[in-house]
Formats: C-alpha cells, structure tokens, sequence
C-alpha cells in the first residue's frame, strides 16, 4: 500500500499522515526520498523513477491536477486530502511563518509579508483582503470536490477520531478497529512531538475554533471581501 496525501498547509497532513501510517503499519517517507519539488513535473518523474515503494506514505501540498491523479491511481496510490476551517488554518499559518521567521526563513517559505509582524497588523489584514490566501482555498476546494481523493475534515477527527479515522479507512482499506484504536493514542500531539525535533516546533495543538480567540473584526472583514466563494464552497459559515 502507498498513500499520498495531498492537502494545503496547517489542514492537518502530519496528523492524518501519523494516523494512516500507524493503521496500516506505512513508512514515512523522508523528505530526501520525496519528489524535490510539489510539482507535477517531478511528482511525474519521480514515480517514473520507481521512487514511490511500497508500504510508505508522504504528504505534499500539491495543486489539484487531473494528471496527479491519473499517475497516482496507476501505481496504485491512495489519495487524500483533508478540509480545515479556513479562519482556523490560517491562524495555524501565521504561527508557522513567524517560526520560520524566528529562523531566519532558512526553508525559504513564501509569505514573507507576514513574517515579524503581530496578527494584528494592517498588512496582513492587506495581505488577506489582496488575496493572498486564496490560492491554499483553491487547493483545498479543488482537492475536496475532485471526487478522487478521500476526504477528512480536521473538525471531524478532533470532535470523534475514532468514527472519522473509521470512515477514511473504509474508502482506503480494511482496517482493524484495535489498529485505529492504537493509531489515535500513538498520534497526540504530545507523541507526534516526541518523534523528533522538527516534530517538536511543527505540531500544534490547534482545535476548532482557535481563530476566534485571535482573530479581530479587520480580518473578518478582509475574509468576507476576499473570500467568501470559497469559504461557503468549503462548507464552512461566513464570519
């Protein structure tokens, strides 16, 4: 068994990868053994190369492409994909970027606009009401209703993991209830910090509703502008 999980940043990759790796008893791939660009060029070549092996699973923040899926499916590949409340993943954002920022961006992550600065400055309500998260929305929104990848929306594996886990397993495999019993308690976030110390900066404890705490009527105000399609065609309420 191989799984891809193909998803936008902070929607919870590392813990669906955790899950569904410990379920089915999966490799993570390491990001050398990974394709060097979330491209469908070197997805394409890698795969082409023989470097996807059996028994591993990776997450990669791929576009949705017809092609991705099509390469997938004739390895075989499982994809999924997970959903996020869109003011809660990109609070997740933001606190991500400022660690990098606390780094000196050695990763070269994008957004830079965004790092150094409170949450509360006028140019990240700018960077908001420009546009500027619209394209993680995208791939959340294409990837949801693509109808080729398994579905998991982060709410859901927080309020009942088990029926959550339960449901994605019995699109991908036959999954033993003990396995998904055992895959919950070895994939808290206390234990996925453990694993190793990029883990232990990467994983937080974000549950539904940690926008709101944050959050202030500007960047309320920047989400409807910008955002409102996609918030509403993610399933999630307008705020």
């Amino acid at each position: 068994m191989r799984i891809l999980v193909a998803a936008p940043p902070k929607t919870g990759n590392m813990w669906i990868k955790c899950l569904l790796g410990s379920v089915y008893g999966l490799r993570w791939l390491k990001p050398i053994e990974q394709p060097r660009q979330s491209t469908l060029r070197h997805f394409r070549d890698w795969v082409a190369a023989g470097s996807f092996p059996d028994g591993t699973i990776y997450h990669q923040h791929y576009d949705y492409s017809p092609e991705i899926c099509d390469i997938a499916e004739a390895i075989p590949a499982h994809l999924v994909t997970l959903v996020r409340d869109p003011y809660d993943a990109f609070v997740s954002t933001y606190h991500t970027l400022q660690q990098h920022f606390e780094e000196d961006n050695k990763k070269k992550r994008r957004m830079v606009e965004l790092m150094g600065k409170p949450l509360d400055d006028p140019t990240i309500v700018e960077f908001l009401r420009e546009g500027g998260y619209r394209n993680n929305l995208l791939k959340a929104r294409d990837w949801m209703s693509c109808g080729r990848a398994v579905v998991i929306r982060y709410e859901d594996l927080h309020a009942d993991p088990v029926a959550a886990l339960t449901s994605a397993c019995a699109l991908i495999a036959p999954a033993d209830p003990a396995a998904i019993e055992a895959a919950i308690e070895n994939c808290t976030p206390e234990a996925m910090r453990q694993r190793s110390r990029g883990m232990e900066k990467h994983v937080r404890e974000a549950k539904p509703g940690d926008a709101r705490s944050k959050l202030t009527e500007a960047h309320y105000d920047a989400f409807r502008d910008a955002y409102r399609d996609l918030i509403e065609e993610l399933g999630y309420p307008v705020r």
